[in-house]
């Protein structure tokens, strides 16, 4: 019965996840990770100052109101005391945060566009020296049927935004993933729902592996 008790008990959610954008992507990689059963994050710390628009129909579908601000909405929307927890800060992500990470079991960004990829190199700085495992957007552009594309670690990047990151003198680690199509907005492609479904999918698969990666190490040297 010991050995059932233990089992059932490393099935309860657990960890923290920091997500930075709670947009078109952020809100369908939060849909997912919540939906996690068996497991998963225990907490969710969500950054985002936007506020839903008249033509933010996935916000909107949720029972969002055009004017509400998209992290409040969603703590107010997935948050289940005593099971899992989201919370939600009114105001976007800054260098001025960054001690909020120490916190992250994993961290995760659905912010895009060239003025973020400073602060986007900022955060790989800082989940790099602390060994904090940190998945980020790599274009989303596409019809539907384009392949996803998994880089770890900066010097695997072939093709994307990532690459300007190359420029900036981005720190290299396995523990920073890129995901997405690579694709840029030169490229003249929409933003179809079916990608940011699928790239969606794949961060979060990505990101449970490194949660459970980093738990199974720690487990592993306590026994040793």
């Amino acid at each position: 019965m010991d050995k059932v008790s233990e089992l059932e008990r490393r099935l309860n959610p657990f960890g923290t996840l920091v997500l930075l954008g709670a947009g078109r992507l952020g809100g369908r990689f939060l849909s997912r990770a919540v939906q996690v059963h068996r497991g998963g994050f225990l907490e969710i710390l969500l950054f985002d100052g936007g506020t839903v628009e008249e033509n933010d129909y996935f916000h909107i579908q949720l029972g969002a109101e055009p004017g509400e601000n998209k992290a409040l909405f969603f703590e107010k929307l997935y948050t289940v005391p005593g099971y899992r927890e989201v919370k939600g800060f009114p105001y976007n992500f800054t260098e001025e945060h960054l001690k909020v990470l120490e916190r992250a079991s994993v961290v995760v960004s659905t912010i895009a566009g060239g003025n973020t990829l400073p602060l986007i190199k900022k955060v790989a700085q800082f989940t790099a020296e602390k060994g904090i495992p940190f998945i980020t957007t790599n274009g989303v552009f596409g019809f539907g049927d384009e392949e996803i594309l998994i880089f770890e670690g900066i010097e695997k990047v072939t093709s994307g935004p990532a690459l300007f990151l190359k420029e900036m003198g981005f720190p290299g680690s396995e523990n920073i993933v890129f995901v997405g199509t690579g694709k840029l907005i030169r490229d003249g492609l929409p933003i179809s729902p079916v990608i940011l479904d699928k790239v969606a999918d794949v961060m979060l698969t990505v990101s449970l592996k490194k949660l459970y990666g980093r738990r199974d190490e720690k487990l592993n040297k306590n026994r040793s």
